[in-house]
């Protein structure tokens, strides 16, 4: 089980690196456009659709690393008065919840981008780029967050075995 959540843990931080550049390059485009269009009065017509591209990218594929580090709500209130032993039960009462949503977003995510790639979906603007991969990013972040979901699960299992609440 250990060895499940290292790789699962791995996965997840590789992706979380990889994302963490992606508000950078938000900046860079944002800054890019403000530039030219009020400095030069020379706006592009990519600038706006590429940052709302990269901007879903990054809200649809973190969802795994905000799991592992749990910085989705909870509801404190309660949680934070149990023993790791009762954080780990509601834990594991609750997980259904992130494997049902994650499968969902799978399943349906996964037809509504190859139908975007059968269909060769463009953006209806000016510069009309292809959608189709923002759209795969749907099944893939679902993915992520279902496998990250089995690695909280595997560390609440080992908490109520061994009493202490695993970290990887």
């Amino acid at each position: 089980m250990r060895t499940c959540i290292r790789i699962i843990s791995k996965i997840t931080d590789v992706t979380g690196l990889v994302l963490m550049w992606f508000p950078w390059i938000l900046t860079v485009i944002i800054v890019w456009e403000l530039i030219l269009r009020n400095l030069f009065n020379r706006p592009t017509i990519w600038a706006h659709e590429i940052s709302v591209m990269v901007f879903a990218v990054l809200t649809i594929t973190s969802g795994a690393y905000a799991l592992k580090a749990k910085a989705h709500v909870n509801m404190d209130l309660f949680y934070t008065r149990f023993s790791n032993r009762g954080k780990a039960i509601i834990d594991i009462i609750t997980s259904p919840a992130i494997f049902i949503f994650a499968g969902v977003l799978m399943w349906l995510g996964w037809e509504f981008a190859v139908r975007s790639y059968m269909l060769q979906e463009r953006s209806i603007s000016t510069w009309s780029p292809v959608v189709w991969p923002v759209k795969f990013m749907i099944p893939l972040g679902a993915a992520l967050l279902f496998l990250q979901g089995i690695a909280e699960l595997l560390k609440n299992i080992l908490t109520l075995i061994g009493g202490e609440r695993e970290g990887a």
